[in-house]
């Protein structure tokens, strides 16, 4: 609480409060300009005569970003085990989805 005959601990109080909301902040925000980041080197890579490692580039680029998205703004690196391991077989499930999708793309002759 703020003393009425300390002027200065209702600014001290200001700057801790201002400090604390910055610290919640920054974390999200520094993902944030490395994905925005990532999108622009997706972009410029893009228009790069680079062949097949176009492809490459830009699946490395992406696990990037899911790494990032995954590890601070799902906050798993402060996740309890359990929930690691459900997100884990929720990552395997998506993994066999998508095979087992592109197998029957790659089985068909039309």
């Amino acid at each position: 609480m703020t003393d009425p005959s300390n002027p200065q601990s209702g600014a001290r109080e200001r700057d801790a409060r201002s400090e604390q909301a910055w610290w919640l902040w920054k974390g999200p925000a520094l993902v944030w300009l490395a994905l925005i980041v990532l999108f622009g080197i997706s972009f410029g890579v893009a228009y790069l005569p680079l062949g097949g490692a176009n492809l490459a580039a830009h699946l490395a680029i992406a696990a990037v970003m899911i790494v990032l998205l995954v590890t601070f703004l799902m906050d798993m690196r402060n996740a309890t085990a359990i929930v690691r391991l459900i997100g884990g077989a929720g990552l395997f499930w998506l993994i066999l989805m998508f095979s087992l999708t592109f197998n029957d793309y790659l089985s068909r002759h039309y």
